[in-house]
């Protein structure tokens, strides 16, 4: 095998790392999801198994991308897609990082009083799962209508987390016996909120690493296109 092929197949590996890596954080995110709409006590210990291998996924993938530009000496293109990779994997863990909180959150509700949930929180967990879900396609397929879609959902995300914290500020209001299960509520919006955030960082990479473009404070460029 030639330096050349060895090289390419490292690279080939690199990208089903962190589709994978994609994959299981989808899952984290999904169990959030499901997890705050309809709480449940057993759902910290499922989601803490599913961070546990996220965040060793991660470590796995910086190593492996520092190994290869320290032994390979990538040429420009090359290096923009294990640059996008190490961004992408870190972007992943913390997206697992608040699927986990969602659902640590969803668990303290499920073993205390249960509580209303706003009536946008649903599809907020939905589209921020989309949005990730989308995102990864555009890592993989480079589409930039894929990620035009992600970068115009989030203000949607804004709107919904804006009226599920004034959903839950007036249930507080009304009832301060469940202050702690609506505090749990609120940051369980946020880390939500935080999620489709992340999968719009995501998508921004995925234009850098395709097109050689810097988007995060520029997005009329893409759309332009």
């Amino acid at each position: 095998m030639t330096q050349l092929r060895h090289f390419e197949l490292e690279l080939a590996d690199l990208k089903r790392s962190i589709v994978a890596m994609g994959d299981m954080v989808d899952r984290a995110v999904a169990l959030a999801v499901e997890g705050v709409a309809s709480p449940s006590a057993d759902l910290r210990e499922r989601a803490r198994t599913l961070e546990d291998g996220i965040d060793a996924m991660e470590t796995v993938i910086e190593d492996r991308c520092h190994t290869i530009i320290a032994l390979q000496n990538p040429m420009v293109r090359d290096l923009r897609f294990i640059i996008s990779a190490m961004s992408i994997a870190s972007d992943l863990e913390q997206v697992g990082d608040h699927a986990e909180s969602v659902s640590k959150r969803a668990h303290y509700i499920a073993c205390h009083n249960r509580v209303e949930n706003p009536p946008e929180l649903g599809e907020l967990g939905r589209l921020a799962q989309a949005m990730l879900r989308q995102s990864m396609d555009a890592f993989v397929t480079g589409d930039g209508a894929v990620t035009r879609k992600v970068i115009e959902d989030e203000p949607t995300t804004d709107r919904q987390t804006k009226a599920c914290y004034a959903f839950i500020q007036e249930r507080m209001a009304q009832d301060a016996s469940r202050i702690k299960e609506y505090t749990h509520l609120l940051r369980a919006v946020s880390s939500l909120e935080q999620i489709g955030d992340l999968a719009m960082a995501i998508a921004e990479e995925t234009v850098f690493m395709h097109q050689a473009q810097m988007i995060r404070h520029n997005h009329d460029s893409l759309k332009k296109e």
